[in-house]
């Protein structure tokens, strides 16, 4: 059994913990609630719990929930040590959902001409944010053609009453699946989930396949299958124990200016064009929390979502090439995407530029990729620039791979998804003498006194 239930439930966990403050000062949703979570975030937690909302009774606001480590190891009932091997453990599970006739996602239903996006307490976090965004709602949609399920997470800028922009790029599902449905003339429905049970939301940051339905993972998190209601305006199911289900259907070729944003990088992204989502519907439970997290500088919440996925995807792909893999890190500065550090143990002379070459190939958007040895701790920078100090020459040792795919939100990229990327091989060369050895003195797991 576990510890607890939704969101909630979770939320109730975290505070029986210590690691929740609940905020009872009343704050804006103009800066001051982003302004805390930043805050949290610089200093490791607690996560938040805002319980007076200007301009919005009767509503409060959870933030910073997945802020840090610990915090998303609670989530997922494991220890931070344990994380990475319980969460590999966790991804490859698949409990299909299941249908109940109702739920307090559904407690209340707003319907028609009572739809009023702006009765939601939705943050501006930036300070050249163009507006307020719903930030860590999980989208839910189908393939118009397979019907296949897919949970992501994508930013939804607040346009009207009843309209939200939807910035899912066509490489992503949801975003794939705008298209194929205004192909056939049609707008996809979306169901919005917005303080989803944590597996869910975790679930959904899966690097799964197209095909695959995320729904099913998260039950497999959970241990048992994820309790769907039917939507009340479009032909989905939502989770029965979210606080809010916003339901709407994308405007087929319609597209609408979003941004700027500040973004995962800890930079603005350019205005974009956006698909459109006309809202059909707003259901949620009694005195409902509204949940949102913070985008930006290197590490927020959104920062520790991705981490454990990103790292999974990194060890999977540069197993399948065939090395000793020790370990791999994906680092904080490298916004835990784009910069990836790699520990083996080399077999022939060659082997540390092949898994350069192999993971700047994937297309996954690595953009830096270091190689060391087994003696170095990959998650520790100090050792790691050691390695690069005193194993590697600039002349021989650097690898320079001009125009591969990468993020359209790398600010540096002088054209969209080219960039050049790069590698440092920093392991020893083979059958070299001692003069490559870390310097070690015997004894010191003796020492008792200090």
């Amino acid at each position: 059994m576990t510890e607890y239930a939704d969101f909630r439930g979770f939320l109730d966990l975290l505070f029986k913990k210590d690691k929740l403050v609940k905020v009872t000062k009343e704050v804006s949703t103009r800066f001051e609630i982003a302004a805390g979570i930043r805050k949290i975030s610089d200093i490791d937690g607690p996560a938040l719990l805002y319980e007076k909302i200007k301009d919005h009774p009767n509503w409060k606001v959870a933030a910073g929930i997945y802020g840090t480590r610990k915090l998303l190891a609670m989530a997922l009932e494991t220890s931070e040590d344990e994380m990475m091997a319980h969460y590999e453990t966790l991804e490859k599970k698949s409990i299909p959902p299941c249908e109940v006739d109702s739920g307090p996602s559904q407690e209340v239903v707003i319907t028609g001409d009572d739809i009023d996006l702006y009765q939601l307490p939705i943050p501006v976090h930036s300070e050249f944010d163009v507006g307020s965004y719903i930030t860590i709602g999980v989208q839910f949609g189908k393939d118009p053609e397979t019907g296949a399920g897919n949970l992501g997470i994508h930013r939804m800028l607040v346009m009207g009453k009843n309209r939200l922009s939807l910035w899912a790029p066509p490489d992503h599902h949801i975003g794939r699946f705008i298209v194929r449905a205004e192909d056939h003339g049609k707008g996809l429905p979306v169901a919005t989930i917005i303080g989803a049970d944590p597996r869910l939301v975790i679930a959904s940051q899966v690097k799964a396949p197209l095909g695959v339905d995320e729904m099913h993972i998260a039950g497999g998190m959970k241990g048992e299958a994820i309790e769907l209601v039917k939507c009340k305006t479009i032909p989905l199911s939502a989770p029965a124990d979210a606080e809010i289900i916003i339901e709407g259907v994308t405007i087929p070729g319609e597209r609408v200016e979003d941004g700027p944003f500040a973004e995962y990088t800890g930079s603005y992204s350019a205005s974009k064009s956006a698909p459109v989502l006309e809202v059909t519907a707003i259901t949620m439970r009694k005195n409902p929390i509204f949940h949102t997290c913070l985008t930006g500088m290197p590490i927020t919440e959104n920062h520790v979502l991705i981490e454990l996925p990103n790292a999974t995807r990194v060890l999977e792909e540069v197993s399948r090439m065939g090395p000793d893999v020790r370990d791999v890190h994906v680092t904080a500065g490298g916004t835990f995407r784009h910069h990836v550090v790699v520990s083996i143990k080399k077999r022939h002379e060659q082997e540390a530029r092949n898994v350069i070459l192999g993971l700047l190939a994937t297309g996954i958007g690595i953009k830096h990729v270091i190689v060391v040895d087994e003696d170095i701790d990959v998650s520790n920078s100090v050792d790691v620039e050691w390695a690069v100090s005193n194993r590697m020459q600039p002349d021989q040792d650097i690898i320079i791979v001009p125009r591969l795919t990468m993020s359209t939100l790398d600010p540096s990229v002088p054209e969209a998804r080219n960039s050049a990327v790069w590698g440092i091989d920093a392991t020893k060369p083979m059958g070299e003498s001692k003069r490559f050895e870390k310097v070690k003195v015997p004894g010191v797991d003796d020492i008792d006194y200090v």
